[in-house]
C-alpha cells in the first residue's frame, strides 16, 4: 500500500492542529482559574480608580522611578489615595 505525499502532509497538520487547539484550551483554562486582583475603594467607581491609577503611574514616570521600584509605588500611591488592592473573583 502506497501513501502518497498528500496524505502525509494532511496527516501532519491535522496533528498539528490538534496541538494548537489543546495548548489553546489548556491557556485558556489556566487564564479563567488565576486570579484576578484589582484596586477598589469604598463609593468609588471604576472611573475614578482609573483616574487615580493613572495620575499615580504619571508622577512615577515623572520622576523617572528605576523600573524596580515602580510597582512599589504604584501601590503606596494608590493606597494614599484609599485603595487597596483586593480579589475579584
Amino acid at each position: 500500500m502506497c501513501v502518497t505525499i498528500e496524505n502525509q502532509t494532511s496527516l501532519v497538520l491535522s496533528d498539528m492542529n490538534k496541538l494548537l487547539i489543546g495548548i489553546a484550551i489548556a491557556f485558556t483554562l489556566t487564564a479563567c482559574a488565576a486570579p484576578r486582583y484589582n484596586y477598589v475603594k469604598d463609593g468609588a467607581s471604576a472611573h475614578q480608580r482609573t483616574d487615580a491609577l493613572s495620575e499615580c503611574e504619571y508622577q512615577i514616570r515623572l520622576n523617572k522611578t528605576p523600573a524596580s521600584d515602580q510597582a512599589k509605588l504604584l501601590n503606596l500611591c494608590m493606597q494614599g489615595k484609599g485603595f487597596r488592592m483586593k480579589r475579584i473573583n
